[in-house]
């Protein structure tokens, strides 16, 4: 494997956003914001955050491709390159469109590098504090120089962290109330960047975040670039996970969905419960 500076990497990720998206942080004009499908809206910041990253990461690694979302949302065969053994970028220039776009300060930057299919580092940064989750193979999760751990279950606090709109409104319907009284208390995702943050503690928190952490998180989408930097993150922390049919991830699928825990006991715990739940809404899908 070729080596890579991940103090390197993170300085650019950290100059790019301080240069392409913050400047333009509630700012935006009207025609800096397009529609790439119903409900999912692109900035002029998330393309030049993108393109500046694909050009600074590839210079930092030569030979590698890149998979981002933007790039993909204009040619979906980009995922190919997952099934390849070129050293790859996975970006999301800014996780939490929405909310950059509305002015709230809860979206970020997340990169990881993937090597013969496998991920070997990531980073996840806040450009309004500057903070980075970082981690690479082998070293355990770090924030500001100090090492994570994965939260504990704090009875008080919601624990379960469910992002989707879909998934969300089939917990809604009254024949799912059973399953929901069997569940830790729930609360409603924001940004994947942030909900992956909110399942470490330690000396300090991502982003100054008054959030309460979390212990599970749960997806109906598992689009990479949402995903493949917080699920390694976790697994550095060594957390679990595994998609609605208990597999690993894959990261050519973007549907299969995805359950995040602490440890694979607990995992299959919260599987159990939801499971009719996630029928219901395979045969939503159907």
């Amino acid at each position: 494997m070729k080596s890579v500076d991940p103090v390197a990497v993170q300085k650019i990720i950290e100059e790019v956003a301080a240069t392409e998206i913050m400047p333009r942080f509630r700012k935006l004009q009207s025609g800096d914001i397009q529609m790439k499908g119903v409900g999912d809206p692109v900035t002029v910041a998330d393309k030049a955050a993108e393109e500046s990253l694909i050009a600074r990461l590839q210079d930092t690694l030569p030979g590698s491709s890149v998979v981002g979302e933007e790039c993909c949302a204009q040619n979906p065969g980009i995922l190919g390159r997952f099934g390849t053994e070129d050293d790859i970028w996975v970006i999301d220039p800014i996780d939490g469109t929405r909310n950059f776009i509305e002015g709230r300060r809860e979206f970020g930057v997340m990169v990881a590098q993937v090597h013969r299919r496998e991920t070997v580092a990531a980073w996840i940064h806040d450009p309004n504090t500057g903070h980075t989750l970082s981690a690479e193979r082998g070293s355990g999760v770090w924030l500001q120089g100090n090492k994570m751990r994965l939260a504990a279950r704090d009875p008080a606090m919601p624990s379960l962290v469910i992002l989707g709109s879909r998934l969300r409104s089939i917990l809604n319907k009254p024949e799912a109330a059973a399953v929901i009284a069997a569940l830790p208390a729930l609360a409603i995702g924001s940004a994947a960047a942030f909900d992956y943050a909110r399942l470490f503690t330690g000396d300090v928190l991502f982003a100054d975040s008054k959030a309460p952490r979390a212990t599970h998180l749960l997806y109906r989408l598992s689009k990479p670039w949402d995903h493949v930097p917080g699920l390694f993150l976790q697994a550095e922390a060594e957390g679990y996970s595994a998609d609605f049919l208990g597999k690993p991830y894959d990261m050519r699928n973007g549907t299969s969905g995805l359950l995040i825990a602490k440890d694979k006991d607990d995992w299959a715990g919260i599987f159990d419960v939801i499971k009719p739940v996630l029928d219901d809404l395979s045969r939503a899908d159907g």
